[in-house]
């Protein structure tokens, strides 16, 4: 039987109704228009009788009530005795109820019933709310909103059947879906099996009845006794697990394959199952390493026994024995090397080897980070070294710039006293002692580059000016090259002067441009001393080409005459 029967039975005929959202949604409008321009003109009318009422009854109220019907043509007998008031009350409240029976029809109608029960209940839910808007029509107000709180109970009602089929049709999907998937488990509990199969049955009658209340409770029992079976499930795979865990504990890999291999029987996607399976087939030799590693412990042949056991690790990364063992072993071995460290850092501290001391004394720190006498150690290590770095930099910068006049590298120690020590004055006098020995012998090699550049281009006496000041800046000690030497005799040469025989014809001005300038003058025969160099003879005579000639004057090196003479007319 079904969960709630109509409550309301009607003996009219049964509509047949087509509906269509979009023609509800405009009827609604329609019908919610009709209401407001009825209720404005009654509202009107009321307030209209009732002004006219007011001012005709003043002054006599019977004789001009009297009055105002003869003129409307209304006799007392004609007069209906309507209690306006009351008929306008009851006319707002069907209007409310009718609103909230559309409201809620409109809803359950876009519910998903797909159930002959449900279906049934929805089509007299939607003749009854019929029957009230022809009872609105009739303007039988009071009897309409009987109506439509009827319609509103079983739209509620309905509501929550629909929720309740839902709800159940769930459970039983549900319950398919999980008695699949238990099916190939039943044998660990065949009663709560089929116990559960006839439950769910009997659910889905009462489901296909409309009984849902009766549906939901035996579904909810067949889902208890799956639970049942689940349960059952779980046991046996935890019983298997253990064992075969402790069969691996024990280098038993055979037997802790089959209870694996059982547990996965059960459930194949059991992935600890798989993984301890790959454990189990490596047990025995993991198990032979581990004992092996704990005897080299117990002797205290530790890199030994690390070994054996990284080994057993490496065959099983989830052997917790194995594991235990490294880091215990590793733990034996850092207190061991901490001590080795300590000692050879406290011995190397009392004999002034500060780099092996602060070097043990980090190899100490590296194994127990959080030992602040440590820290302290190397402190203290360091800043005797400091000291004692700064003495042995000074000597060596001194024996640099005494011994061996190496001022480039005396200098580069002294910079590096500088940043160790910013305001030592040794530091910083060598500075500027070595600077300015460096500076004088790069201006030394300089002025010899540019002379020898100068010299080759013919530029005697630039070059000659820049030996000069090669030499003025030359360090006393600093002896010349054979290079120099060669320059500077070179040089001394072609900075005597060369005589040279000039003639002419007493009528061209004859000028020479170059090392030593000669203004324009006429001569017959003469002898003019030129320095080294380059020189431009130029002659000019009026009404003639001028006549211009290239002449080089070397040192050491005898020229012949020239003659310079104007005698091709222009």
């Amino acid at each position: 039987m079904p969960d709630s029967e109509d409550s309301h039975q009607n003996p009219r005929k049964h509509r047949v109704i087509h509906w269509n959202p979009e023609d509800e949604e405009a009827a609604e409008r329609a019908r919610a228009s009709r209401r407001k321009l009825i209720t404005m003109g009654v509202s009107a009318g009321v307030v209209l009788i009732a002004i006219v009422s007011i001012a005709t009854l003043w002054k006599n109220p019977d004789q001009d009530t009297k009055e105002f019907t003869d003129r409307l043509g209304i006799t007392e007998e004609a007069v209906p005795e309507l209690d306006i008031q009351q008929t306008f009350a009851n006319r707002s409240r069907a209007d409310l109820e009718q609103d909230s029976a559309e409201s809620g029809l409109e809803k359950i109608r876009q519910m998903r019933v797909n159930h002959p029960i449900l279906t049934t209940k929805l089509v007299a839910v939607q003749r009854e709310f019929i029957q009230g808007e022809d009872l609105m029509k009739r303007q039988a107000f009071e009897r309409a909103y009987e109506i439509f709180v009827s319609v509103n109970a079983q739209i509620e009602e309905f509501s929550n059947l629909v929720e309740a089929k839902i709800a159940t049709q769930e459970m039983y999907d549900n319950f398919l879906i999980r008695v699949d998937e238990l099916k190939s488990s039943k044998h660990l509990n065949p009663v709560a099996y089929d116990d559960a199969f006839d439950a769910a049955s009997a659910g889905k009658q009462f489901l296909m009845e409309g009984s849902f209340n009766a549906s939901k409770t035996k579904l909810t029992e067949a889902t208890e006794k799956l639970q049942e079976l689940t349960d059952s499930i779980a046991g046996y795979v935890r019983e298997n697990a253990a064992l075969g865990h402790r069969y691996i504990a024990q280098g038993q890999g055979a037997k802790a394959i089959e209870a694996f291999t059982n547990l996965l029987s059960i459930d194949p996607q059991n992935e600890d199952a798989i993984l301890q399976i790959e454990r189990a087939k490596v047990a025995d030799e993991v198990f032979t390493l581990i004992k092996e590693a704990e005897t080299n412990e117990r002797a205290e042949a530790f890199e030994v026994a690390l070994t054996a056991y990284e080994e057993a690790f490496e065959k099983d990364s989830k052997s917790a024995k194995a594991q235990n063992g490294i880091s215990r072993v590793r733990r034996k071995i850092e207190n061991r090397d901490f001590s080795k460290y300590l000692a050879i850092a406290r011995n190397a501290e009392t004999e002034h080897r500060y780099d092996e001391a602060i070097e043990h004394f980090q190899l100490a720190l590296t194994i127990f980070p959080d030992r602040k006498e440590l820290s302290d150690s190397i402190l203290k290590a360091r800043q005797d070294k400091h000291q004692s770095d700064i003495a042995r930099l000074i000597t060596k910068a001194y024996a640099l710039e005494t011994n061996n006049r190496d001022w480039t590298g005396a200098r580069a120690i002294y910079q590096t006293l500088i940043d160790m020590e910013p305001d030592l004055q040794e530091a910083k006098d060598g500075l500027l002692r070595t600077g300015k020995v460096i500076r004088s012998i790069l201006r030394y090699e300089k002025y010899l580059e540019i002379a020898e550049i100068e010299a080759q281009r013919l530029q005697y006496q630039l070059a000659r000016q820049s030996f000069d000041l090669a030499m003025k800046s030359k360090p006393d000690y600093l002896p010349l090259s054979d290079n120099t030497k060669r320059l500077q005799q070179h040089l001394i040469t072609q900075s005597r002067p060369v005589s040279v025989l000039f003639i002419s014809d007493m009528s061209t001005w004859v000028s020479v441009q170059g090392p030593t300038a000669k203004k324009p003058t006429k001569l017959k025969e003469t002898t003019i001393n030129l320095l080294p160099g380059d020189y431009r003879v130029i002659g000019r005579k009026k009404g003639y080409e001028d006549v211009t000639l290239r002449l080089q004057i070397r040192g050491g090196v005898a020229q012949s005459p020239l003659t310079v003479i104007c005698d091709e007319r222009s």
